[in-house]
């Protein structure tokens, strides 16, 4: 199978498209720019790490990428979080956030856990 056509990687892209349209309505102050640059860098990067990690061989190197996946989701769930604290992202999309981001976090973790048997 492609990379790209793994369902964590389609998971990340909805992920991704939905980030993109949320960070086009941010307020155009620094804080919330930089903030919103972070978390479409962090989604291209998972992007990154889930292909690098189906091209890695089985064990430790393949491990390091699910981590660093696993690393980059928790920084743009810290990322969304700050902007329904500061109210620039409504609950409602929140929540359409959260509904997306636990799939990839459960397909990460079954992968992890695979990769760690497997080891």
């Amino acid at each position: 199978m492609k990379p790209t056509q793994a369902s964590i990687y389609r998971a990340v892209e909805r992920l991704l498209q939905f980030a993109i349209g949320v960070t086009e309505r941010l307020p155009k102050s620094l804080p919330f720019r930089v903030l919103g640059e972070c978390l479409i860098v962090d989604l291209k990067d998972s992007l990154d790490y889930i292909v690098l990690a189906f091209q890695a061989p089985q064990g430790v190197e393949r491990l390091r990428c699910i981590d660093h996946l696993i690393l980059r989701m928790t920084s743009v769930k810290t990322t969304f979080r700050t902007f329904l604290n500061a109210k620039v992202v409504s609950p409602k999309q929140h929540s359409q956030f959260l509904g997306l981001i636990t799939n990839v976090g459960t397909q990460a973790g079954a992968w992890r856990s695979k990769q760690l048997l497997d080891s």
